[in-house]
């Protein structure tokens, strides 16, 4: 119910000036409520007044139409609905407007099963709107609702209203550049349905309503409702809406909710989840100020109660709310953007949450000594006078500035520890008023304001694990560059299996992107002290590398090494004029790039080109042999992420591919499913190498095909830790398995030209042959039953009389 009004009131401010796209403030003070929303609450108002049979339904219809539609006479009425609503002897005009379907949401919340919203629908329309066609809008929408409420999914939505109402034989961005202004049922339920068919939570299906253009309240009002019964409403944004609604039309909410509870949706990072209100839970009514406030400490309720109290559920909300400073910067800042402004300002509060802290401690040791609790030694960091977050959030004007000058004012009171964290985010421009006005800015610094994100209020776990959740949202909003900035964290952890670092033990990405391969190695080395000073990183991306070290730091690594550079061309760590070697090496390498710098690798000081230079096209294998000779000669294992190009490519890829098998380094390879990375199609292929293979291992090659080791969502192919330990048990087996592993020995390579082509070597089951005398058989034995059932078809047509004889 309250879904239809929030589209109508999202909408109201683009019916006549259209927005095409889904960037846009939600809702904003040019929001209003419309005629969408005033008829459909005296629908509703009408259903809570009838009897249980509903046979005065129609009745009260006319009167609440009528009655609550006069007090709203400026609101968007078409010319024959206001003439209807002040007529004396107000009949059914023949209309076949969208307006029908707008109103009706309440009867598919209402109804107890799919004839009855049929019949609710029909009773609440047939008294304005009697042509066929606004019949059939208002109960398309109607039933839509009940089945998005009575549990079922899309694809069976989808599937009963293209069998019984309207061919969706099209996509929004097919009709985004033409789809007009129109006022019929027949031009605007179907575009409103397919806006929810394409939607992934409550406000997406608003906003792609919205983004076709046309009549935009309207559309969004029928959307919203369906949005809502399927979906839910997410609590910030039911507590915004209903401050739109004046005390007439909240009292008529609060009612209808109070008697059918509404649903609330939960977003968060795997999708959304709707939860059911309580029969019990109601909002108090009144006067409009007790029922906005009854309103919305019940939301606040409802969600508080929705939550566990475990970490991982902490993790969660902490997330949404990190996530929800990305919403307060919607509209004027891209969304390919976020991270450049949500980073930094979540950096800058969790420094000073953290050293407010230490300062209590230290007063607390001290006997309250001030001047003790601010020495150097009780802090992590050094927050120079008048650069803490505090003197940010008292900031009247020029807020951009202030929080420019305080996080310029910490790095360069910290160049060891937190250099470049802050100015790396060259794209970030909180002094631009034209983008982010002090007024949003001070939204923004509120909202962080509003939690603490210390030591003592999170666990490193719980605050790592929220902004990895964070950085995966980034990636899922950014797809165009996410492969560079982001690996799904379940190749991660397999690959981390597979390298099985020790404690004490030194690990090194040369890709590191945010820092995820380093911070699951420490974390499968139980976070042991012995981790200080042996992780090492290096990233070419400058805010990246920022990310990385904000990211192991919230993680809470201590004393790692991560740096900013181009690694094929200027490796950062050496030794005595050679490359420092690791025990682990793990990476996943930007895939084929391209100019990386061949010339300078052909000459390479270091020795990186042992088996060949490869061309300027692709640094697939510079990358390979980079990490080969970072490893421990004695220790070193290396665990890569490469495109399946790598293991048939020929020419100079051939021949290095020819030394790396000879090398007898190879231990295994792995072949995964295509679509498990971001922005890329490509199938990708781990490669693990070992200094030290164990006896049994040594001349051989494991080649795993887990190509179809997957779950398949509906943006993307995961693979969940089910999958991984399924891939990491065919490597711990170390044997064969048909269809899926075969060990094959380095003269099998040899022989077969040197390819590391999984399906040249992994057998395959036989084939059932099928003499030709029995495949004749079957044919005309299928053949005679497809003549059967023609026959049996036609009959039954000739009976019905759909055909001749």
């Amino acid at each position: 119910m309250l879904g239809a009004i929030i589209g109508d009131i999202v909408g109201s401010r683009f019916k006549w000036n259209n927005n095409r796209s889904k960037e846009f403030d939600f809702l904003t003070y040019k929001c209003s409520v419309t005629d969408n929303s005033i008829i459909s609450l005296a629908i509703a108002k009408a259903l809570l007044d009838s009897k249980l049979d509903y046979s005065n339904l129609s009745e009260n219809a006319v009167k609440h139409m009528q009655g609550i539609g006069k007090h709203y006479p400026n609101c968007g009425y078409g010319d024959l609905f206001r003439d209807w609503i002040h007529s004396d002897n107000p009949t059914a005009y023949g209309s076949y407007g969208n307006g029908v379907a707008m109103r009706v949401s309440a009867c598919g919340f209402v109804a107890n099963s799919l004839e009855e919203a049929k019949l609710l629908s029909k009773l609440v329309t047939v008294v304005t709107h009697n042509h066929p066609e606004g019949l059939k809008g208002a109960e398309a929408t109607a039933v839509a609702i009940f089945l998005a409420r009575s549990g079922k999914n899309l694809l069976e939505i989808r599937d009963y209203i293209t069998k019984n109402y309207y061919p969706l034989n099209f996509t929004l961005d097919e009709i985004r550049d033409s789809y007009e202004y129109n006022e019929s049922c027949q031009d605007t339920v179907p575009q409103a349905l397919e806006a929810f068919f394409e939607s992934k939570n409550f406000e997406d299906a608003i906003r792609n309503a919205i983004s076709i253009g046309g009549n935009s309240d309207t559309l969004a009002a029928i959307t919203g409702g369906i949005a809502e019964a399927y979906y839910g409403i997410p609590t910030e944004i039911r507590k915004h809406a209903v401050t739109f609604l004046d005390e007439r039309l909240l009292m008529i909410l609060v009612e209808f909710e109070n008697k059918y509870p509404s649903k609330m949706e939960k977003v968060n990072a795997d999708g959304s989840v709707g939860i059911g209100r309580s029969r019990e839970t109601k909002v108090k009514t009144g006067d409009r100020n007790a029922m906005i406030q009854s309103s919305v400490e019940t939301a606040d309720k409802e969600l508080k109660d929705s939550i566990p109290t475990n970490e991982e559920t902490t993790s969660q909300q902490l997330f949404n709310h990190l996530f929800e400073a990305c919403n307060i910067l919607r509209g004027p800042i891209n969304q390919d953007e976020y991270k450049s402004y949500v980073t930094p300002i979540l950096y800058f509060k969790r420094i000073s949450d953290v050293y407010d802290e230490e300062t209590q401690d230290a007063l607390e040791r001290s006997g309250g000594d001030e001047e003790y609790a601010s020495f150097p030694e009780n802090h992590s960091f050094d927050i120079p006078e008048g650069c803490h977050w505090q003197n940010v959030r008292e900031a009247s004007e020029n807020v951009g500035v202030a929080i420019v000058r305080a996080m310029n004012g910490i790095e360069r009171a910290n160049p060891d520890t937190l250099s470049g964290v802050f100015s790396s985010f060259d794209d970030a421009n909180w002094t631009d008023k034209t983008k982010l006005s002090d007024e949003r800015l001070k939204n923004l610094i509120e909202h962080m304001s509003k939690i603490k994100v210390g030591n003592t209020n999170y666990s490193a776990d719980v605050m790592g694990d929220s902004y990895e959740f964070l950085i995966k949202k980034f990636a899922d909003l950014s797809k165009k560059n996410a492969g560079e900035f982001y690996t799904p964290r379940s190749i991660v952890k397999l690959l981390i299996m597979l390298m099985n670092p020790q404690i004490g033990e030194t690990v090194y990405d040369p890709a590191c992107g945010t820092g995820g391969m380093l911070i699951e190695a420490i974390r499968y080395m139980k976070g042991d002290k012995l981790t200080y000073g042996r992780i090492y990183g290096q990233e070419k991306n400058l805010s990246t590398s920022a990310i990385a070290r904000m990211n192991l730091f919230l993680h809470g690594a201590k004393d790692f090494k991560v740096t900013q550079g181009d690694t094929l061309r200027s490796p950062n760590y050496h030794e005595g004029g050679k490359l420092k070697t690791f025990d682990c090496v793990v990476a996943n390498p930007p895939f084929s790039l391209k100019s990386w710098g061949a010339e300078q690798f052909s000459s390479d000081i270091y020795g990186r080109n042992m088996w060949g230079s490869p061309s300027d096209s692709n640094a697939d294998y510079a990358w390979l042999q980079h990490m080969v000779k970072s490893m421990n000669q004695k220790t070193g294992r290396c665990a890569v992420v490469l495109p399946q190009g790598v293991l048939s490519r020929g020419g100079k890829e051939g021949e290095i591919r020819k030394q790396l098998v000879e090398s007898d380094k190879l231990e295994c390879v792995i072949t995964l499913v295509g679509g498990v990375f971001y922005s890329t199609g490509v199938s990708a292929c781990i490669l693990l190498l070992n200094n030290e293979k164990k006896n049994d291992h040594k001349g051989r090659i494991c080649m795993i095909d887990a190509s179809d080791i997957y779950t398949a969502q509906r943006a993307q192919n995961i693979m969940t830790d089910d999958d991984i330990s399924k891939v990491f048990k065919f490597y711990n087996d170390y044997k064969d398995v048909t269809e899926k592993v075969k060990v094959v020995t380095i003269p099998d390579v040899r022989e077969k030209g040197y390819t590391l082509a999984i399906n040249n070597y992994i057998e395959k089951k036989k084939q059932e042959i099928v003499p030709p005398a029995e495949a004749r058989r079957q044919y005309f034995e299928a053949f005679d039953e497809m003549l059967e059932a023609e026959e049996t078809m036609r009959n039954l047509l000739i009976e019905g009389g759909y055909v001749n004889e």
